[in-house]
């Protein structure tokens, strides 16, 4: 079986773009599987795009086709590339930091700059602003259904010339505060998510039914400050009140039982959002 293509954007799910992108790839080879991660991704946000390829890549097999299009730079000097990863999975996307989290994560083997003139559709060759149909996903609709290789994507270019994204790497401070960076906000449920491993929140001493001191703050400035208890889910704790707990990704996450913690605290993500849990 051909390997699937996985498709996110910023271009919302109501819109005939990611359609267009289908179509593509249907020309190239009407048997290819192509699936939706994320079309709501928010606009220019390549951290977000970031993240949300990072969230989904343990959860596809080897050979696996990403398509990733933030893309802010399009038809600019930024890279058009495709990523081998380490896992064996190709992601297909600019190189304008969308890659940070599968280089840190899983690790890119190889990088290759698209040819536009081998593996670019040519019929709306005159358009420079849509990649996401005209480069990306023509090129990984050639890769995913066997046309070229991906030797034959482009030529190399060193894997440490890729462009990464600042992450704030989570630590345990001395007095057992464990410290991080918020990487996923939602604004759908309100979940606000550290980059901060469970084990590491766990080894402090923290066990369920316990009570822990949580910090957010934004470029110094506090956001959010209170004692929470941390429990397995949200129904542990009465409704709208808070809650600590491990995250879809295996990291530690607050939230808000039946409200949004994000709307009701104006809560970011990115590096310059800082969390921290300590143990009361």
């Amino acid at each position: 079986m051909k390997p699937a293509i996985v498709m996110q954007t910023d271009f919302t799910a109501d819109t005939s773009a990611v359609c267009t992108m289908y179509g593509v790839c249907q020309m190239v080879d009407p048997e290819l599987r192509l699936f939706n991660n994320n079309h709501a991704i928010p606009s220019f946000d390549t951290f977000s795009a970031s993240i949300n390829l990072d969230y989904v890549v343990d959860f596809w097999p080897a050979g696996t086709v990403f398509v990733s299009v933030v893309d802010p730079g399009v038809g600019t000097s930024r890279k058009a590339s495709v990523a081998k990863l380490k896992n064996g999975q190709y992601v297909v996307s600019p190189d304008n930091g969308s890659l940070t989290h599968v280089a840190k994560k899983v690790g890119i083997e190889a990088i290759r700059e698209i040819d536009e003139t081998v593996n670019r559709w040519q019929p709306t060759k005159a358009c420079s602003i849509f990649h996401g149909r005209d480069l990306f996903a023509y090129c990984a609709a050639k890769l995913a259904s066997g046309v070229i290789t991906f030797e034959q994507v482009g030529p190399a270019y060193p894997v440490e010339d890729v462009v990464l994204l600042p992450i704030v790497e989570p630590e345990v401070k001395e007095d057992g505060t464990v410290c991080g960076m918020i990487q996923a906000a939602g604004e759908h449920f309100g979940l606000v998510s550290s980059n901060i491993p469970y084990e590491m929140l766990e080894n402090t001493g923290v066990a369920y039914g316990d009570t822990v001191e949580v910090v957010i703050c934004h470029g110094g400035e506090e956001k959010y400050h209170d004692k929470v208890p941390y429990f397995k889910s949200f129904g542990y704790v009465s409704e709208g009140e808070p809650v600590v707990m491990t995250s879809e990704s295996l990291t530690v996450q607050i939230a808000l039982n039946l409200k949004n913690f994000v709307k009701v605290y104006g809560i970011g993500q990115g590096p310059e959002w800082k969390i921290s849990f300590r143990k009361c």
